[in-house]
C-alpha cells in the first residue's frame, strides 16, 4: 500500500522516498528520477497520451516513458492530477498523538464538506503549527477517494512497480520550493486546471484549485481571500511553475495588475513540467543545471 497523497509540503529529504517518479496528466506520461544523493537528475522523459482519458490506455506510453528516461528498480512515486484530492485546512483543539485516530477525527470534521466517502478516503495531513486566533493548531489535510488512488497503484502493479508514493500536482511541485520570509503567492499551472497557494512567513496558509477560468480570475479570488481572511497587507512575491510560452499573455496581465513579476522556482534550467516528478523524490535542486 502506498503511504498516501503527502505526509508534508516542501518537506526535507527523506531517505525512503523512491528515487524515480512518474507524472500522468490529461496529455502527458511525464518520468524523472535522480541519483542515490537525490542532487542530480539520473533521467526524464515526457510523452503524449492518447486522445482517450481511460487510465488504462495510459499503460503502452507509460512502459516507453520508463524505457526511455532509463528507469531502475521496483518501486516509483506516482504524481496524480489535483483533481484527484481535496485539500482542506482545519483547526484541532488537542490533535492526536495517534496518527490513525487523528484521521478519524479528520473524516469526521470533513464528513460533511468532502462530496465523496470520507469514511474509505485515503487521508495524510500535516501539522502546520499555532492557530493564529486562539487555542490549537492548524493543519493541512489532504483527502483522495481510495478507489482512485487504488486505479494509478493497480496500473504500476501490473507492470512489477510498486508505487510507494502517491501525492497530488501542486503538492509534489512544493517539494522543491522552499518559501521567502515575506508573504508569497505560488502559481501551479496546468492545461486543466490552476492552483494558488499562499504563504505566510514561510507557512502555506491558503490553497485553492479552479478550473475553466481565465488565468488572471484564477488568481484574483485569491488575492481577495489574502486581504480579507488572511490579514495580509501585501504579496511580495509570486512564483510560477507551468510558464510557457502560451501563457504569456495570459501571465503578463496577472503581472501588471497584482504587480507582481513571476519567478520559477529552482530548478531554473529544468522544465517545468518535470518538476512534480523532480519534487516528488525529492531532488535537491541547489547546484542542478
Amino acid at each position: 500500500m502506498s503511504k498516501g497523497l503527502v505526509e508534508k509540503v516542501a518537506e526535507v529529504f527523506k531517505p525512503q522516498a523512491p528515487l524515480w517518479a512518474c507524472e500522468l496528466t490529461a496529455r502527458h506520461v511525464i518520468v524523472a528520477g535522480v541519483n542515490g544523493k537525490r542532487s542530480q537528475i539520473a533521467g526524464k522523459t515526457a510523452l503524449e497520451l492518447p486522445s482517450s482519458q481511460d487510465i488504462e490506455a495510459a499503460r503502452p506510453v507509460l512502459r516507453e516513458a520508463l524505457t526511455h528516461a532509463g528507469f531502475k528498480g521496483s518501486e516509483i512515486a506516482v504524481v496524480v492530477p489535483d483533481e484527484t484530492a481535496r485539500i482542506a485546512f482545519m483547526t484541532a483543539e488537542k490533535p492526536s498523538r495517534n496518527a490513525e485516530e487523528q484521521r478519524t477525527f479528520i473524516r469526521w470534521k470533513l464528513k460533511k464538506t468532502i462530496p465523496f466517502d470520507v469514511d474509505t478516503a485515503q487521508v495524510a495531513y500535516q501539522v502546520l503549527g499555532p492557530h493564529r486566533a486562539g487555542a490549537g493548531v492548524d493543519m493541512l489535510v489532504a483527502l483522495s477517494p481510495r478507489s482512485t488512488i487504488q486505479e494509478y497503484e493497480m496500473l504500476f502493479d501490473s507492470m512489477d512497480i510498486h508505487a510507494g508514493m502517491v501525492l497530488p500536482s501542486t503538492l509534489a511541485a512544493l517539494n522543491l520550493f522552499n518559501a521567502p520570509a515575506g508573504d508569497t503567492l505560488f502559481l501551479k499551472i496546468a492545461p486543466d486546471c490552476v492552483t494558488t497557494t499562499v504563504f505566510q512567513n514561510r507557512r502555506v496558509e491558503f490553497y485553492r484549485r479552479v478550473t475553466d477560468l481565465s488565468l488572471y480570475d484564477s488568481v484574483y479570488p485569491t488575492t481577495l481571500y489574502y486581504h480579507d481572511k488572511l490579514g495580509g497587507k501585501n504579496l511580495e512575491q509570486m512564483y510560477v511553475c507551468g510558464y510557457d510560452s502560451d501563457l504569456r499573455e495570459a501571465l503578463g496581465e496577472v503581472q501588471q495588475k497584482l504587480g507582481l513579476a513571476a519567478q520559477r522556482i529552482e530548478p531554473r534550467g529544468v522544465d517545468d513540467m518535470f518538476k512534480p516528478a523532480l519534487g516528488a523524490v525529492h531532488l535537491k535542486p541547489e547546484g542542478v543545471l
